[in-house]
C-alpha cells in the first residue's frame, strides 16, 4: 500500500481534515504555470489538495513495459530564484531527485546510462522563498515558551520544544514541471506540481530555502509515486511507513538502489536535530554525492 508519512511533506494533507479554512489562510501561494519545459501540456488534467495542486498525465500502457528508469538532475535556474545561492539551489533540486529516486526504486531499476525505458526530467519553474526574519521570530518564540514552561510548570509539561505556529507571512512555495520520456522521446507521463508551506506543520528554519527544500521532497515523492504506481498521489490512501522507508528516508541509511547514491543520503539524525533548532538545510544535508570524472 501507499505510504503517506506523517512528516512535514504529508501533514498539510492530514491537517486538511481538521481545519481546512484555517490552514488555507496560513499557507503560501500555490501557482501552476507553464514555462515550456515539457514537450507537451495538452493532455494534463487537474488534481489538487489543500496545500498542493497539480496537473497530471499518464499513459497507463507505458508502466507495465518499464523496467529501467533514468533520472536527469532537476534544473533550478538562477533566474527562478536569484535570491538563493548556487549551493541552496543545488540542495533543493537534489532533494527532489533523492525523493524521486527512492519512490522509483520501489518498482524499477534505476540506472545512470542513457539506455533506459523511461528518462525522468524536471525543472523548478517558480520558487517563493521563506521570510527569514518571520521564521526566526517563530523559532525564538517557541524556545522562549519552552523555557518558561520548564521554569513555571515543570519538566513533565515541557519535554521538547513547545510547537508554536509560524507567523503566516513569508511562507515559501514551489512549482515544478516534470515528465517521463520513453526511448523515442515521447512523453509517457507528466506533472506540473505546485505546493506551499503552511504555518502549522512546516518547520520554521533560518534559511530562505527552507520551505522550498521541504516542498521539493514532497514533489519528488508525489511524482515518483505517480510513476511507480500509476495512481493519483493526491488521492491515494494514507498507510503506515515500512522499515525500509524509515531507514532510508528518515535515518539516512543506504538507498535500496545503489544508483540512488548519486543523490546522496537523507540527513538522518543530524537533520532531525537541525530541524528541531531551526538550522538551515545546507548545514545538515551533504547534498549529492561527488561525481567521478
Amino acid at each position: 500500500m501507499r505510504f503517506r508519512p506523517t512528516s512535514p511533506r504529508s501533514l498539510p494533507r492530514l491537517a486538511a481534515g481538521i481545519g481546512v479554512l484555517t490552514l488555507v489562510a496560513a499557507c503560501g501561494t500555490v501557482l501552476l504555470n507553464e514555462t515550456g519545459s515539457l514537450t507537451r501540456y495538452d493532455r494534463l488534467v487537474s488534481s489538487e489538495e489543500t496545500a498542493s495542486r497539480a496537473r497530471i498525465y499518464l499513459d497507463p500502457a507505458a508502466l507495465p513495459q518499464t523496467r529501467t528508469v533514468r533520472i536527469i538532475p532537476t534544473e533550478f535556474s538562477e533566474l527562478v530564484a536569484p535570491g538563493l545561492t548556487p549551493v541552496e539551489r543545488k540542495l533543493v533540486a537534489n532533494a527532489a531527485d533523492r525523493a524521486l529516486c527512492y519512490e522509483l526504486s520501489l518498482r524499477y531499476d534505476v540506472v545512470s546510462t542513457r539506455k533506459a525505458d523511461l528518462t525522468i526530467r524536471a525543472a523548478v519553474t517558480r520558487a517563493e522563498m521563506t521570510n527569514v526574519p518571520a521564521a526566526g521570530a517563530t523559532i525564538a518564540t517557541s524556545a522562549a515558551v519552552t523555557i518558561a514552561s520548564q521554569v513555571g510548570v515543570g519538566f513533565a509539561t515541557a519535554v521538547g520544544r513547545v510547537p508554536i505556529p509560524r507567523l503566516p507571512i513569508g511562507l515559501g512555495s514551489l512549482t515544478v514541471e516534470a515528465e517521463a520520456l520513453d526511448r523515442r522521446h515521447d512523453q509517457r507521463a507528466a506533472m506540473v506540481w505546485g505546493g506551499a508551506a503552511n504555518a502549522f506543520t512546516n518547520q520554521a528554519r533560518v534559511s530562505p530555502a527552507s520551505d522550498i527544500y521541504d516542498l521539493a521532497g514532497e514533489f519528488g515523492q508525489d511524482f515518483g509515486f505517480f510513476l511507480a504506481t500509476g495512481q493519483d498521489p493526491f488521492k491515494a490512501p494514507l498507510t503506515l511507513p515500512t522499515y525500509d522507508r524509515v531507514r532510508v528516508t528518515v535515518l539516512g541509511e543506504a538507498p535500496l538502489d545503489p544508483d540512488c547514491e548519486a543523490f546522496g543520503r537523507a540527513p538522518g539524525i543530524d537533520g532531525i536535530i537541525g530541524d528541531y533548532i531551526g538550522l538551515p538545510p545546507d548545514w545538515t544535508d551533504k547534498g549529492p554525492a561527488a561525481r567521478s570524472n
